[in-house]
């Protein structure tokens, strides 16, 4: 009797560890979908007890059959590789939580960009690693996972920037969040890739800053018309002293959108702009100026706090009046890496205390009076 209830014990074993190899076989594919994460290097900023990073992750199916991102769970570590932090997206429910990343379906040897949706960590101590898992599913086989790592580094600023509307009531109509469109950049797109011929996300950081009136509004009477928008012609000021690398301020304010002239001409898209390099590989770019307006030209040494321009809505399509800044690691207007922009001297409405850091999506901030 013992003999046979070892058999079986041995049996019921087998078994399992036959299930767990076959399990394992059948989800350990890291050659059915290649994950790529960028940028590289992925930067984070602290803030006490919370993160922020903002990365992408480039997939491929490798395989000749159709596939679906089913989960991911993303685990966070300390430096002695103590687990701080588990968060997790996954299929579950009616209407389960992964539906927040749009699309998810990859065709055989077609690209996909998921953007990171643990984009804010909270723990105790700073987190130093963190390893995704992905799990795909295709019809009639077992969920295949892939796993990445990712290692970021905190970003540390040279240049103290102050914000260029000085003196202004500002919204911050766009910031750095996961919703943000200048986040969600797809560098797989073909109009980002073959049309403006995008092959970084130099507005990974970008603000769109609108400024308002003392009761909050933005504009008076309708969108349609420029002058309508409390903030057209307010003056621009260089965030930091530099050196102006490029300048374009003749274009019209008001561009209606037209792909074929995108094609020939891709800064079409940010109208008339001024980059300003301010050293140690950090540059601002700044966009959508009136037209006529740019005080400076290419190889002009500006000071912090100089007007520059004037704030209008020339760009293709846009219908904003604001101003659009990106700190960023070059000149090139399509081939860069944004960096994270931190400010010094402004308040937010309804706070007598002047912060340094950056602005978060939706703030209403005011800003140093010109000197």
């Amino acid at each position: 009797m013992k003999r046979q209830s070892n058999r079986i014990l041995e049996s019921f074993m087998s078994s399992v560890l036959l299930l767990l190899f076959s399990l394992a076989a059948g989800t350990a594919q890291p050659a059915s979908v290649s994950v790529r994460v960028n940028p590289d290097p992925v930067y984070v900023e602290r803030a006490g007890e919370t993160q922020r990073l903002h990365c992408d992750f480039q997939m491929v199916n490798k395989t000749n059959v159709s596939m679906e991102l089913l989960q991911i769970h993303m685990r966070g570590y300390d430096q002695s590789g103590r687990l701080l932090l588990w968060k997790k997206l996954d299929s579950n429910g009616t209407r389960p939580a992964i539906e927040v990343l749009g699309k998810r379906h990859l065709e055989p040897g077609k690209p996909l960009t998921i953007f990171n949706p643990f984009f804010q960590l909270d723990t105790a101590v700073p987190v130093i690693w963190l390893r995704y898992e992905f799990s795909f599913g295709a019809p009639g086989s077992s969920p295949a996972k892939v796993s990445v790592e990712v290692k970021p580094i905190e970003y540390i600023q040279k240049t103290r920037l102050i914000l260029p509307l000085a003196g202004a009531r500002v919204w911050a109509y766009e910031g750095t969040d996961y919703y943000s469109h200048h986040r969600r950049v797809d560098l797989t797109d073909s109009f980002n890739r073959d049309v403006l011929g995008i092959r970084r996300n130099s507005q990974r950081y970008a603000l769109d800053l609108v400024v308002l009136d003392e009761k909050g509004e933005a504009f008076h009477g309708g969108l349609a018309k420029k002058e309508n928008w409390v903030g057209f012609g307010f003056p621009v000021v260089a965030p930091a002293a530099g050196v102006v690398v490029a300048v374009i301020g003749d274009l019209p304010d008001d561009i209606p959108f037209d792909p074929s002239r995108l094609q020939k001409q891709p800064t079409l898209m940010i109208g008339n702009h001024v980059v300003i390099d301010h050293g140690n590989s950090e540059y601002s770019l700044l966009a959508h100026f009136q037209q006529g307006t740019l005080s400076v030209k290419a190889g002009e040494r500006v000071k912090q706090g100089q007007v520059i321009g004037k704030v209008s809505r020339s760009g293709m399509g846009s219908t904003l009046v604001h101003l659009h800044y990106e700190l960023r690691n070059n000149s090139d207007i399509f081939d860069a890496d944004g960096l994270p922009a931190h400010f010094v001297g402004f308040h937010r409405v309804g706070s007598r205390r002047s912060e340094n850091g950056s602005l978060a999506p939706g703030w209403i901030v005011t800003s140093a009076p010109r000197r």
